[in-house]
């Protein structure tokens, strides 16, 4: 008799084990990735009605807005060789797919403001099909706007484009021209290609936590 319930305890316990390293194979390999969270910001004043890209003055203004930790995301190259993103992370979710970019805020300035472009695009990079920015969320497409209150944080800031189905592999992400101001060309960028896999928020979690290499001790 306790043969045979040390038998069954066993079979338990396998049982167990296996469902356990399935799940956690399911996690760490999925297809899609949770939602990224966003929460709303405040508005602290709204843009002028008369918006002039040239007018600082005019341009809406958010306070509280989403923060991220320090040192997360990839830096994106652009096919010209400069870095002109900020630390990029994609969530492949079944809805939506998510770019956030996240920004560092120095100590010395506490205020900053960004824009984003309707027409932006994330490329399949094996077929050429666009898959065109539907969202700025919680902020406007096309226009500038302030971001103040984070002083020495990092401020996340997410775009939502289609769902991009699992046969994309490898992408790159187009910004389109637009009207310049100082300090802003207007230019275009076009990234190099990525694997999508390498920039989703598990491959970021696993290059977070891998220890560092540790080189010989020569004496």
């Amino acid at each position: 008799m306790i043969a045979k319930q040390m038998k069954y305890m066993l079979l338990v316990a396998l049982t167990a084990m296996v469902a356990s390293c399935h799940t956690t194979k399911n996690i760490v390999g999925s297809d899609y990735d949770e939602h990224p969270e966003n929460k709303q910001p405040v508005l602290e004043r709204p843009a002028w009605p008369n918006y002039d890209l040239h007018d600082d003055r005019s341009f809406a203004a958010f306070s509280h807005v989403q923060t991220a930790p320090k040192g997360v995301g990839t830096y994106l190259k652009d096919e010209n060789g400069s870095w002109n993103h900020g630390r990029t992370t994609i969530y492949r979710c079944k809805d939506a797919t998510y770019v956030c970019y996240d920004w560092d805020v120095p100590d010395y300035q506490d205020w900053w403001f960004f824009r984003e472009n309707s027409g932006a695009a994330i490329i399949d990079a094996d077929t050429g099909d666009r898959y065109v920015v539907q969202s700025h969320e919680h902020f406007p497409l096309d226009q500038c706007f302030w971001i103040y209150g984070h002083k020495n944080e990092t401020i996340r800031l997410i775009t939502r484009y289609p769902p991009l189905p699992l046969s994309v592999k490898h992408i790159r992400l187009y910004s389109p021209t637009s009207e310049s101001r100082r300090w802003m060309s207007g230019e275009g960028s076009l990234t190099i290609v990525y694997n999508l896999d390498d920039l989703r928020p598990n491959a970021m979690k696993q290059e977070t936590e891998k220890p560092k290499k540790q080189g010989r001790i020569i004496r």
